[in-house]
């Protein structure tokens, strides 16, 4: 089976200390987080290219950005698909989320959500690294660029004849459980591996969660499937998951839940729940190395595939990606827009907020105050005022 390899490979490259391609600065060697924002950030932060509040707002990137500091390793209760428990998520969304009057709810007043699904781990044990897949942060435009290397060079392989039996080797999810059962140190493999993510503006985000997670309805003809607005959903982003589920508005099941979670009812949670539970153990301490921002996609996927072949084994070719990436799984509004880099989708959903104004802007940055509060985004100032004819339909 493909995860018996995957345990042998692991095994064998973590319980001895192998030698790297390069003997530059090591995972111990991390710049700080303000000297990456001096470094990265000050020469085009949307602010000092003319951009107006609303393109502030949703083009800013991450001021936790390239080389971190990994202090901790992220519990494998968070992405284990065999021990991961849903009636935290379940009994939170029933206690806070459907009882209250939804009137005066506010997420601000509240405890923040526990994960409503695992966290995307993924393991490339020939260049040792680990890749956590936040969703809707251009996550499958990274594993697509590395899976299309180790294809044409023969070094993995992905079958497709059928479900049951296909299998891909390039880059796996890490099950914890499989790792243990096996003798493997899980702790030693996340502390020796690069840890790789990728991250987005939360108001940026929320937008395009907002219409993939509908786009995916197969009952839009349904009136009580129809989409909530987008106000009522920056009010309570798991207002999707809420119609979807009660109302059948998908019929089947889809990508993105597992086969040990029956139905498709946590897909429209997941895809817009903050990202920061992913990002830190129990402590809340980080437990990635890079961090690739949405924003500077292109560079910033050039710079990771640079750590990651200072860290490859001996043998182990270096790993080059495209300067221009094949941008994977586009959203409706980029298409529409004919939208092809990541640079100009920054700002696309400026002008959903330009039109909802402030009672969007607030009700997104309590919910997502803990992405805020990480990845170093500043609580967004007052919203400038928004004629009622503009926002009527919002």
């Amino acid at each position: 089976m493909l995860i018996e390899v995957l345990v042998i490979f692991i095994l064998a490259t973590s319980l001895t200390a192998g030698p790297v391609a390069s003997q530059g600065k090591g995972l111990g060697y991390k710049s700080s987080i303000a000297n990456s924002i001096a470094g990265d950030l000050s020469a085009d932060d949307p602010a000092r290219n003319g951009k107006d509040y609303w393109e502030r707002l949703v083009g800013t990137p991450s001021r936790l950005a390239r080389s971190v500091k990994k202090e901790g390793i992220l519990p494998p209760s968070k992405y284990s698909m065999e021990t991961f428990n849903l009636l935290p998520f379940q009994e939170w969304l029933r206690e806070y989320s459907l009882l209250p009057n939804t009137s005066h709810f506010s997420y601000a007043s509240i405890p923040p959500p526990p994960l409503s699904f695992v966290c995307g781990v993924w393991i490339n044990p020939i260049y040792k690294f680990i890749f956590i897949r936040n969703r809707k942060t251009a996550s499958s435009t990274f594993i697509t660029a590395v899976k299309r290397f180790m294809l044409d060079n023969n070094m993995c392989n992905i079958t497709r004849d059928g479900v049951a039996s296909a299998s891909n080797n390039c880059i796996m999810r890490l099950e914890p459980g499989e790792v243990r059962r096996a003798g493997g140190d899980l702790e030693k493999i996340w502390k020796d591996y690069l840890v790789i993510t990728s991250t987005r503006n939360p108001f940026a985000r929320a937008a395009s969660g907002y219409q993939f997670t509908y786009d995916k309805w197969n009952r839009q003809d349904s009136v009580a499937c129809k989409q909530p607005s987008f106000r009522q959903f920056c009010k309570d982003p798991f207002i999707m998951g809420k119609i979807s589920n009660l109302f059948n508005c998908v019929e089947g099941q889809r990508e993105g839940v597992g086969p040990r979670h029956e139905g498709h009812w946590n897909f429209d949670f997941c895809h817009v729940e903050p990202a920061a539970p992913c990002m830190v153990d129990d402590a809340g301490k980080l437990v990635v190395d890079f961090v690739i921002r949405y924003e500077r996609l292109e560079e910033d996927m050039q710079a990771a595939v640079e750590l990651i072949n200072v860290h490859r084994p001996v043998g182990v070719p270096p790993l080059t990606i495209p300067r221009s990436i094949k941008w994977r799984n586009k959203g409706s509004t980029t298409r529409n827009y004919d939208i092809n880099s990541t640079d100009a989708a920054a700002f696309v959903y400026a002008h959903r907020y330009r039109s909802c104004g402030a009672p969007c802007v607030e009700g997104l940055a309590d919910f997502f105050a803990r992405d805020l509060e990480l990845f170093g985004w500043d609580r967004p100032g007052p919203a400038p005022s928004v004629s009622t004819s503009s926002s009527s339909s919002f």
